[in-house]
C-alpha cells in the first residue's frame, strides 16, 4: 500500500475539495483518535475527541474561520503538514511496536473503502462525509495482528 493509492481515493471521493471538506475530514480524523483512546483506554481523550469531532463535521464557523486563516497562512500549513506526517509515522510505529501488519492492513482498509462508491462515485451524506455505499464491506483485519 502507498500513500498514493489512498490520496488517489480521495481525490475521486472529492475532486475540488473546499474548506468545508477539510473540515469535515478533520473531524474524521478526530473520531478515529477518540476510538483510538477508547481501546487503548483514554476515555477523557475519546469524550474531547467526539466533542471536536461533532464541532468539525458540523462545520463549525468558529473552526471554518481558523481553516480559512490557516490556508491562508504557509508558516502554519507547514508547521500541520508536519503534524500529519508525525502522526503517520508514529502509527506505522504503534502497528509495529504491536506486531501489526500495517501495510496489509492499509491494504484492505484502502478495498473497503472503494467498496463505499457507487457507479465509480463517492456517495456523501447531509453534512459532506463519505458514507457506505450499497456494496460496502468492512474490512477482514484479523489476518493482520
Amino acid at each position: 500500500m502507498k500513500i498514493e493509492d489512498i490520496k488517489k481515493w480521495f481525490e475521486i471521493a472529492k475532486p475540488n475539495p473546499t474548506i468545508e471538506d477539510a473540515c469535515v475530514q478533520i473531524g474524521c480524523h478526530y473520531e478515529e483518535v477518540g476510538e483510538m483512546a477508547a481501546v487503548s483506554g483514554d476515555a477523557e481523550i475519546r469524550s474531547d475527541c467526539e466533542d471536536a469531532s461533532y464541532h468539525y463535521k458540523r462545520q463549525n464557523k468558529n473552526y471554518l474561520s481558523d481553516l480559512e486563516l490557516l490556508a491562508q497562512d504557509d508558516e502554519a500549513k507547514v508547521e500541520l503538514l508536519d503534524a500529519l506526517c508525525d502522526q503517520i509515522v508514529t502509527a506505522i510505529g504503534v502497528a509495529h511496536m504491536l506486531g501489526m501488519d500495517i501495510e496489509g492492513a492499509l491494504n484492505e482498509v484502502n478495498k473497503s473503502n472503494h467498496s463505499k462508491f457507487e457507479d465509480g462515485k463517492a456517495v456523501l451524506d447531509e453534512n459532506g462525509k463519505i458514507k457506505k455505499g450499497k456494496d460496502y464491506f468492512s474490512p477482514d483485519l484479523k489476518r493482520f495482528i
